[in-house]
């Protein structure tokens, strides 16, 4: 906010003290236009206000981080609406507004460094079921990836970027790590949405071989993973094991981060994720 404005600033905050609800929403209104301009602002005013004024501040410093949030996500919705939008880039900019500080080309040296080591050792397998626990071995034992089963909930595990610097994860990026280097490496694995846990799928030589990356990186044929989908309470159904397009595994991550937040009693964001992850689906049906 420059000079010209502060006095503005400073007549409205006076009437923020007004229990006048027309005066209330109008001087709210006015701030709210101001953005994240006036967030430095109002975070000084709020340590000088009687309680009540505190919690109006409160709720328009959310409401600002929210509008700015929702804004993100717009642009976010039309970059993915473009034909052949690139599944590594929608992720940066889900978690953008969420974690300023992720730098796209750190992200994507990191997994084009990944990519380059891998390579190495899947240069000649001798089956299949070689080549797949070599991607096991690389991630899992040598790299030390793994489900983070005692902080599932934490927001780091559902975006990109925190699972690379910390290599803890749940399913689905876990199962992105795999996903996005094996891309690189001209590898045919793909995402499968099994219903409450993500899968990672191969298909060498015409046999599908499916890694639960959660849980170990245990390595299961078809009828395994059938098996697993009912031991999980779910009676199979044959799209259970389909590839998930990047538009279902973007959904998806905004569900699972909607439930993170939820869960850290940050309903807002929670709401604006899941309101994501539905107009994202409504792209899939068209």
């Amino acid at each position: 906010m420059n000079q010209e404005t502060y006095p503005k600033f400073r007549a409205l905050m006076k009437l923020l003290d007004d229990d006048d609800p027309q005066v209330l929403d109008a001087v709210e209104k006015e701030l709210l236009d101001g953005g994240t301009d006036v967030v430095r602002l109002l975070e000084v005013e709020k340590d000088n206000s009687e309680l009540h004024v505190k919690d109006r501040i409160e709720r328009l410093i959310s409401r600002i981080h929210l509008d700015k949030l929702q804004r993100e996500y717009d642009l976010l919705m039309d970059y993915i609406s473009q034909p052949g939008f690139s599944l590594e880039r929608a992720l940066f900019f889900l978690a953008r507004p969420l974690y300023p500080d992720v730098d796209f080309a750190d992200v994507e040296s990191h997994l084009n460094e990944l990519a380059k080591e891998l390579g190495k050792r899947i240069s000649a397998p001798d089956n299949p079921y070689d080549t797949v626990q070599s991607v096991n071995d690389f991630f899992l034992v040598e790299l030390g990836f793994a489900g983070n089963s005692k902080d599932y909930y934490n927001p780091d595990n559902s975006v990109l970027h925190r699972v690379l610097a910390t290599r803890r994860g749940i399913p689905i990026t876990l199962g992105l790590i795999y996903l996005l280097v094996g891309r690189r490496l001209n590898l045919p694995v793909y995402g499968v949405g099994a219903p409450a846990h993500f899968l990672v799928k191969f298909v060498l030589e015409g046999k599908e071989i499916y890694v639960d990356v959660f849980n170990g990186g245990k390595v299961m044929s078809r009828a395994d993973a059938e098996e697993f989908i009912g031991e999980m309470g779910f009676p199979f159904e044959p799209r259970y094991l389909r590839n998930s397009s990047d538009m279902e595994i973007l959904a998806r991550t905004c569900r699972n981060l909607a439930r993170a937040f939820s869960a850290a009693d940050d309903q807002p964001k929670a709401n604006v994720l899941m309101e994501l992850s539905i107009e994202i689906e409504r792209l899939t049906a068209i």
